[in-house]
């Protein structure tokens, strides 16, 4: 059975994706008639739809290729694209230099947009240029900023782009062990970061922690930490200081070629060492300009883009693509629900939006909270979704609490800097439901063994031939081996992303059923158990034995939740100061977002017999409860000792039943 339809594209639409098809179909004597037949063509003819691409969409090049790729090249050959090429990133995202309005602007502290014009925003990302220059700051140099979604932040990443330096931001929030995780991998020319930052209506001072994290980590010589916020502390670099650096010099944009790094963005950590995913110019810019103009349809100057992200998201970098098409950005620093739910989106909404985007964890509060925008949506043309699972429920609520939008829900993550599945204005939106393969993504559903599996069966998501947003590497990867395992070593010749996923076989549209692996997304933000055990390992080793982490989303359920379970030394129940202060050192050293959101003691955690602990497993029980334990084909002891946590599949009766802390029982 089909589910319930949430939009319908408006009768005589024509969008950008209707041109480009008719585009395609004049200069190669086809006809195409509808979306899928686009994308059959798309990964069919690799090479002359990425060709298309780049001469239908205002690339800025100084040179222009004659070939997108070597299509007879298999995706774990890492085939070059367009590599003949000279452009750079940022000279593409400064798509316009007039007196219209590039960026708005909004922080809690100041509701009312803050307009930013296009002229505006070139002479910072100049002024930020020019001081980098001055510092010595040339192509593979590394610059980090801690800050917020500002327009500061956003003309360093430009500045540093133009330069070919290779760029890293991290939010404010990231705690002492993220930084040195991250940032201790490079050796940075430049650390720009704030002091201290505002969220929901509280100032953190963050000062002596970057301090700590600069003091820490390897540097270059003239390297420097430069303060971004008003108040410089002790043995920092006021950010006047550092403009004063420049000469004046006019901004330039390096022309290199499309394979060279642009920015760093981190997995989770699941396994160790977060690993540095590198993107590069030619890849972000073409795979950047194809999702905006064509899957988004911003195409005109009077589109405005909202989408809540920090920093130290990639979705941030996503969001900043629209940019290349000319559409005004709505830049937010702070939280979402300051002062209030309701107000904070009055705010978005006062200024102008027209494509409106979060994460389900975000539409789920707003939910609760029974907050109606439709007062504000009267531009509203689209929602997006991004970072987890948008359930059937979230999607019908935002129909009726936005006024039956068009529901992007897209899907990629870190790794592409981009989207596998994505949305289109011309086509309907089925609740709960991802609309497209995107463009140009040749992705399939596998089953254990690498054979495409029917349509309403699930399976593996994989991608079976190369894409120009590829990364171009690992940091510090030497050969590719780490990339070359994350991502090929299930499937030959074919990247396996990690998550489950159905095609629905009436509606052709797709359905993210979770993370294969162990990764947790609680809030949209993923993250690795690894970076719970070290902690717990590292803090907290004379009570607690063992610990493990994992997550449970219940059909019922719209957002994850993450469950800590611990094995104590000697205590058959949790205290309320342990529970407190493993909650306060998670937050301190990652987040208040890594938090998870029940802790409870256990006897004993599951292990298979090679010592592996069976957190897969764990997670299909909270989320299956009996019903999934059953079909498991865990051995007996492995599931002897998995029973005792099907009580937690109905955490919330056991709670209420439970007078008291919960006691490990055998």
């Amino acid at each position: 059975m089909s589910p319930d339809v949430v939009y319908r594209p408006p009768e005589g639409l024509r969008t950008s994706l209707d041109d480009f098809r008719d585009r395609i179909n004049r200069d190669f004597g086809l006809s195409l008639r509808d979306y899928h037949d686009l994308h059959d063509f798309s990964v069919r003819r690799l090479n002359d739809f990425w060709m298309a691409v780049w001469k239908y969409l205002p690339v800025k090049a100084s040179v222009q290729p004659s070939r997108a790729v070597e299509e007879s090249m298999t995706i774990d050959q890492f085939p070059s694209f367009f590599e003949e090429a000279r452009l750079n990133y940022a000279e593409n995202m400064l798509a316009k230099d007039d007196d219209s309005i590039a960026l708005k602007c909004i922080s809690e502290a100041a509701l009312t947009p803050r307009e930013v014009t296009w002229i505006e925003l070139r002479e910072l990302v100049r002024r930020c240029a020019d001081a980098m220059k001055a510092s010595d700051v040339s192509k593979g140099d590394v610059v980090c900023v801690v800050g917020g979604s500002t327009d500061l932040s956003l003309a360093l990443l430009l500045a540093s782009a133009s330069l070919g330096a290779i760029f890293s931001s991290f939010a404010t929030d990231a705690g002492e062990r993220v930084l040195l995780d991250r940032i201790g991998q490079f050796r940075p020319k430049l650390v720009l970061s704030d002091s201290a930052y505002q969220y929901n209506g509280k100032r953190h001072d963050i000062s002596q922690r970057i301090t700590k994290v600069y003091s820490s980590i390897e540097k270059p010589p003239g390297a420097s930490l430069i303060c971004t916020s008003v108040e410089t502390p002790d043995g920092w670099q006021s950010l006047e200081t550092f403009y004063r650096r420049g000469t004046g010099r006019p901004l330039s944009f390096e022309q290199l070629p499309p394979s060279h790094p642009l920015l760093v963005g981190f997995s989770s950590g699941t396994t160790g060492t977060p690993k540095g995913i590198v993107h590069c110019h030619g890849g972000l810019t073409i795979n950047g300009m194809k999702e905006n103009f064509l899957h988004r349809n911003f195409s005109s100057p009077k589109e405005v883009y909202y989408h809540y992200s920090g920093i130290g998201w990639i979705l941030w970098n996503i969001m900043l693509g629209a940019l290349m098409t000319g559409t005004t950005l709505v830049l937010y620093d702070g939280s979402p629900f300051y002062p209030s739910p309701q107000r904070c989106l009055e705010a978005v909404f006062a200024a102008g939006t027209t494509a409106f985007g979060a994460g389900p964890r975000y539409f789920s509060e707003l939910q609760k909270a029974n907050v109606n925008a439709r007062p504000y949506t009267k531009n509203l043309k689209m929602v997006l979704s991004s970072g987890a699972i948008l359930t059937e429920s979230q999607s019908k609520w935002i129909s009726a609490a936005f006024g039956s939008p068009c529901q992007i829900s897209f899907s990629g993550g870190t790794e592409l800097c981009g989207n596998f599945i994505d949305g289109a204005l011309n086509l309907p939106v089925y609740a709960g439901e991802m609309t497209v393969k995107a463009l140009g993504m040749d992705i399939d559903i596998f089953d254990a063994e690498g054979h495409p599996v029917k349509p309403g069966e699930s399976g593996e998501l994989v991608c079976k031939k190369p894409f120009p947003n590829m990364p171009c590497s690992f940091w510090n990867d030497p050969g590719k081996k780490r990339y070359s395992d994350t991502y090929f070593s299930t499937f030959p010749h074919v990247w396996r992303h990690g998550d489950f996923i159905r095609m629905n076989s009436e509606t052709r549209t797709l359905v993210i059923l979770g993370r294969s692996d162990g990764v947790l997304n609680p809030s949209g933000i993923r993250f690795g158990t690894a970076e719970i055990y070290s902690i717990i390992e590292r803090e907290f080793a004379d009570q607690i034995l063992d610990s493990m982490c994992v997550s449970q989303q219940r059909p019922s359920d719209d957002v994850e939740r993450v469950f800590l379970f611990v094995r104590l030394k000697e205590e058959d129940c949790l205290s309320p100061s342990l529970d407190k202060a493993i909650r306060d050192q998670i937050s301190k050293d990652l987040s208040r977002r890594h938090v998870p959101q029940y802790i409870f003691a256990m006897p004993e955690l599951p292990y298979n017999v090679n010592g592996k602990k069976l957190e897969i497993p764990l997670k299909g029980v909270l989320s299956g409860g009996k019903e999934f334990l059953a079909k498991t084909r865990n051995t007996a002891e492995e599931k002897a000792v998995l029973h005792q946590y099907v009580p937690y599949h109905e955490v919330e009766r056991l709670l209420a039943e439970q007078k008291g802390p919960i006691k490990a029982k055998l």
